[in-house]
């Protein structure tokens, strides 16, 4: 039995912090929604996604180290918020408050989880693990934004959006194109989903390999955008059945 449960309780609060933390992405574009994802939001979707992919994935990733870097790679900011590269913050500052946050995670709650070992290897994307996290991390952004768009929460003309976004090149060249912002970041993140020659002999698989993993994780992404450009994406309630929400309610939990 663990002799410390005061420490466990800590390292859960701090987790716990996270459901408090909005991503910034959604707050720079003023994406206009009741209520916007949280980093906690963004852990549990990864998650979602790692296990709905798992049957199409190869079996031999490791399915536990996938769901620790999932569940830590984000937890420093719940010390530092989710710092962007362009709120004025820049990339030194960022490194120097990410790693004194994960420091404090590694010193004071190491024997919990070891997370020495989880951000060294994810950061470096050490292993083959922690380069599909990464692949996951970078589409997860791109399909946030296929649903906001979906839901039409997005005015890309609005002058709240800080001008280092709204021209950026990459964006006034996609604005030029024709293009909204789920095409702008559907096209600007899927450029992640690859493996160098390099990376192939680094985790010891074949480019048939690395391509099967890529495509299980591109088409899910790819069905995705195309529900999008149907206009299908949120149809998804109305194959639910009706029966199983109708039921009797002695009073209504949000009454004044």
């Amino acid at each position: 039995m663990s002799k410390d449960y005061k420490k466990l309780v800590r390292l859960y609060m701090l987790f716990d912090i996270l459901s408090d933390t909005e991503r910034t992405g959604p707050i720079l574009w003023h994406i206009e929604r009741k209520r916007l994802e949280d980093v906690k939001d963004h852990i549990c979707d990864l998650i979602i996604m790692l296990r709905i992919m798992k049957t199409e994935l190869p079996f031999y990733l490791n399915y536990d180290k996938m769901i620790d870097y999932i569940l830590c790679h984000d937890l420093p900011e719940a010390i530092t918020g989710d710092i962007t590269q362009f709120e004025g913050v820049s990339k030194e500052e960022r490194d120097r408050v990410t790693k004194i946050a994960e420091d404090y995670l590694r010193d004071f709650f190491g024997d919990v989880i070891d997370f020495g070992t989880i951000f060294e290897e994810y950061h470096n994307r050490d292993n083959l693990e922690a380069k599909v996290v990464h692949m996951l991390d970078r589409v997860h952004s791109a399909i946030a934004f296929i649903k906001y768009q979906s839901e039409r929460n997005v005015d890309m003309d609005d002058p709240r959006i800080i001008p280092v976004l709204r021209n950026h090149p990459f964006v006034v060249q996609k604005i030029a194109e024709g293009r909204d912002l789920a095409d702008i970041f559907y096209e600007f993140h899927m450029q992640a989903l690859n493996f160098t020659a390099q990376e192939c002999r680094k985790y010891l698989i074949s480019p048939s390999d690395a391509k099967e993993i890529v495509d299980v994780i591109r088409e899910f992404a790819e069905e995705m955008y195309r529900e999008k450009r149907y206009g299908t994406l949120l149809d998804v309630k109305k194959d639910l059945p009706v029966a199983a929400m109708k039921y009797r309610r002695e009073f209504k939990p949000y009454d004044a």
